[in-house]
């Protein structure tokens, strides 16, 4: 009896192993997860040194994993066993508190003098790329804003790391630097804390600012620039020139996503509304596109991710508006870039933005000597400050 349970066993633990093996290679694959948000990865290039190495056979059991039969729903049991019995405090890299899903955060290894050095190096090359600007008659605004990390550093748990001591270190050391070098530049952080430091400025389950928080970095943006240069930027006022409006659509930020949507809460995205109807031909990579600044979903129950602002990360878009009597903009960053995009076209002709994480054909100083715009308007969040790689490099 014994050997036949041991036989039934045997069996059933193979007809499983193959039932899997089978639907993995059978069932349609997708290339992309969603609630990942990356790409899975692709059969590995077999050569002598990978199978020497074992290299090869490291990537084909990542392969296997990825398009594994079944995988979501795997995922998704594991991640509400976690959240829901185990109620571990971080689940899939993402701190669980009762108000905010944030990033998992590690002790940064910058000394005092590493941080100072390399505020340095960032001020130099920014000075620089203002001097280029400057010299055939341009303006530049350098403008930092909170990441999701910073702007909630309070509701990370006591036992856990927030990185608030870093923070303060890269802030205190690049606004000196900055300032040393003159350089016009904006913190968003006690901006959006002298405005009552309200949720609205920062998603709770996403990385980036909310549209209220890009409205008040475009304010500060013209209001920095207009001081510096003695410029007359046109600003639109909230209820006389804009109006925001909600969506009812859920919102699947990125931290939700990396939960596979099994915890959020009711935060919704903005619109945003001109009282004066501003025509435009948008263009993404020199193609021309629809000429909308929304990616609105076909239905007002799809959840909505942070791509509905732009259309998500472009390597290059132009906006045009045929206004030539108002000058034209170069924006540039990373994803904290896009809500402000959405908005900051009202006050100008041309709006160009470029994202070197993506946009590989020239640097930025090249495409600026290209374009020559009249206002350059740099974004980088906290996370990214001190970075000279993608948008951190200047060169």
């Amino acid at each position: 009896m014994k050997r036949i349970c041991e036989w039934a066993m045997a069996l059933l633990f193979s007809g499983v192993l193959l039932v899997l093996m089978a639907a993995t290679i059978l069932l349609p694959k997708n290339r992309y997860s969603y609630y990942e948000n990356r790409n899975l990865s692709a059969f590995p290039e077999i050569t002598e040194e990978s199978v020497l190495s074992g290299q090869v056979f490291d990537d084909l059991e990542t392969l296997f994993c990825d398009y594994a039969a079944w995988r979501t729903p795997a995922l998704k049991a594991v991640t509400w066993c976690d959240l829901n019995v185990f109620r571990r405090p971080v689940v899939n890299d993402i701190v669980v508190t009762d108000d905010a899903l944030l990033e998992q955060l590690y002790t940064m290894p910058d000394t005092a003098d590493d941080i100072a050095r390399k505020a340095a190096d960032v001020a130099a090359d920014n000075a620089a790329l203002r001097d280029q600007i400057e010299s055939y008659g341009g303006h530049y605004c350098y403008i930092a804003v909170p990441c999701q990390y910073a702007y909630y550093e309070d509701e990370y748990p006591s036992y856990l790391e927030n990185r608030s001591a870093y923070t303060a270190a890269e802030l205190a050391a690049l606004n000196s630097a900055m300032d040393a070098q003159g350089i016009t530049h904006v913190d968003m952080g006690p901006i959006f804390d002298s405005l009552g430091h309200l949720p609205a400025f920062s998603s709770k389950v996403d990385n980036h600012y909310g549209l209220r928080g890009a409205y008040e970095t475009y304010r500060a943006a013209v209001q920095a620039l207009n001081n510096a240069y003695g410029l007359a930027l046109f600003f639109p006022e909230e209820g006389a020139d804009v109006t925001f409006s909600a969506l009812p659509n859920p919102y699947m930020g990125s931290r939700t996503r990396k939960l596979l949507g099994l915890r959020g809460n009711d935060e919704k995205l903005l619109t945003a509304a001109f009282r004066e109807d501003i025509p435009f031909t948008r263009f993404d990579n020199s193609e021309e596109v629809a000429a909308t600044v929304y990616a609105l979903p076909a239905t007002d129950t799809e959840p909505l991710t942070y791509e509905l602002y732009m259309g998500g990360d472009i390597a290059e878009t132009v906006l045009r508006t045929d206004r030539l009597e108002r000058p034209s903009i170069l924006i540039f960053g990373d994803s904290f870039t896009n809500a402000v995009e959405s908005l900051a076209y009202y006050s100008f002709d041309e709006m160009r933005s470029v994202d070197l994480r993506h946009y590989k054909t020239q640097s930025i100083s090249d495409y600026i000597a290209a374009y020559q715009p009249d206002v350059v308007l740099c974004i980088r969040d906290y996370q990214s400050l001190l970075s000279q790689e993608y948008n951190g490099n200047l060169s």
